[in-house]
């Protein structure tokens, strides 16, 4: 009787435990697709910066005059 209730016991915990396993695994997928996303938008943002800095005019404060002028 009591290597039955064991077994018991143990097959329940395996369940609960793969039930677990699986359900971390789901979140891990879906932080590594977010992550893979916030990747692809900080490449992007990344990518404008670095054309919007090339294609600034440069300036002469010293030629400007102020706005109060």
């Amino acid at each position: 009787m009591a290597d039955a209730s064991s077994l018991e016991r143990l097959e329940s915990l395996l369940m609960h435990l793969q039930r677990d396993f699986e359900t971390l695994n789901a979140v891990v997928l879906d932080q590594q697709r977010q992550l893979t996303r916030l990747q692809q938008v900080l490449t992007r943002v990344d990518d404008r910066l670095n054309r919007l800095s090339l294609d600034e005019e440069q300036r002469d404060p010293e030629a400007e005059r102020p706005p109060h002028y």
